[in-house]
């Protein structure tokens, strides 16, 4: 089958997208933005406000996958927030060099709306993004499964929403990780910690500092290492921290 090029899909999904703007559908919606549900929140961070009204949660099925060729068999069936679509877009744009490669089998490229609130772990610019890469001490292309975040050592690390310490540990890569369940089956991971302030089955609160930004593991340089699951499948953290 003929491959349909990265740019010729991109004008697919803006026709797409402005078709939908014509003509309304109840079954999209933006997440709208909202810090009410945090208690005593953090100077460094800023909410997201799950919309709590629908009887069912809205999956956005905008796969990036598709794009890239490897699945142009769904259809778009609900409008990003704005921000979230850039973010979708700049993605595209740096993975186009890495199309001829599949997609990990653990990795999605779709965006599901979660239905609770988060914040940014840190407040810092994205260093290296969730995606196919050419590794900084392999000089190879591999898949990197989360998003590294230029903090400085000593930045506070925030926790992504509420939930319960499932995990801390060391290893060679990761140095110092903390792991984290959510609900609905989402986890979030901060890795190459300096100190960590949490332990194992500890719950612990949207916002709370759980640990320090350091150069543990395998490191460059100082920054945290952020990724985010939803029943074991990998999910890129940049299109949700868009949105904050």
């Amino acid at each position: 089958m003929k491959r349909v090029s990265p740019y010729l899909a991109a004008g697919l999904f803006l026709a797409a997208v402005a078709a939908k703007l014509l003509i309304p559908s109840s079954s999209g919606r933006s997440v709208p933005t909202s810090g009410a549900a945090m208690s005593d929140p953090p100077a460094a961070a800023e909410t997201i406000q799950a919309e709590t009204t629908a009887k069912e949660p809205v999956i956005v099925t905008i796969n990036a996958a598709d794009y890239l060729g490897v699945d142009r068999n769904k259809s778009i069936s609900s409008i990003l927030p704005e921000a979230v679509e850039r973010a979708v877009e700049t993605f595209l744009d740096e993975q186009a060099p890495y199309e001829e490669l599949a997609v990990p089998a653990d990795v999605s490229y779709d965006v599901p709306s979660l239905s609770f609130s988060y914040v940014k772990p840190v407040r810092a610019s994205v260093s290296s993004s969730f995606g196919y890469r050419t590794h900084p001490l392999e000089n190879l292309t591999r898949f990197h499964y989360g998003t590294d975040l230029a903090a400085l050592s000593g930045d506070d690390i925030l926790c992504f929403a509420d939930g319960t310490v499932s995990e801390v540990g060391f290893d060679e890569t990761n140095g110092n990780f903390i792991r984290v369940d959510h609900a609905d089956g989402v986890s979030t991971m901060y890795a190459h910690c300096g100190l960590v302030y949490v332990k194992e089955g500890q719950a612990v609160g949207m916002g709370e500092k759980i640990g320090l930004v350091g150069v543990s593991g395998k490191v460059t340089g100082p920054h945290l290492h952020f990724e985010l699951t939803r029943n074991g499948v990998f999910l890129n953290p940049e299109f949700y921290l868009a949105a904050l």
